[in-house]
């Protein structure tokens, strides 16, 4: 096969993998991209290049797809640390919170999920404890 054609499918699947979730083409594009550079470098049998594909893909996929999911799925480790900016700081609960059941409070001009230990109604002065993820921690301002 002509280098050029490894491009072409290199870039298709890459493309692919752009309006396909699952992170698989990604990888396949990557080997075909790779054999279409080894093809213009040093001229091989279709059969060499076939097998040169074969191995980068699960080269790529054995090495690469572990980290390359956690960072496309947003997997990164959240930080608890109580200097994270929204501790201490004061909301007003929109959407009555119950224990077990979370409820929705307006920060800095946008409201977040939020969870207490105790039942507070819509327009309650709350004081974040803490934040994991996308859901606040709040408790009662006394």
């Amino acid at each position: 096969m002509q280098p050029l054609y490894w491009l072409y499918l290199g870039i298709a699947l890459i493309v692919l993998e752009v309006m396909t979730p699952g992170l698989v083409s990604l990888f396949f594009g990557l080997s075909a991209l790779t054999v279409a550079l080894i093809a213009w470098w040093l001229p091989t049998q279709v059969v060499v290049q076939w097998l040169a594909f074969s191995l980068f893909s699960v080269l790529y996929i054995l090495l690469l797809r572990k980290a390359l999911k956690k960072t496309f799925n947003g997997m990164k480790e959240v930080s608890e640390n109580i200097d994270d900016g929204f501790a201490g700081c004061g909301a007003v609960v929109t959407e009555a919170i119950r224990v077990n059941r979370p409820g929705r409070v307006e920060f800095q001009g946008s409201t977040w999920v939020a969870e207490a230990n105790e039942e507070l109604a819509a327009g309650t002065a709350v004081r974040i404890i803490r934040k994991k993820n996308l859901t606040l921690s709040v408790e009662r301002i006394s």
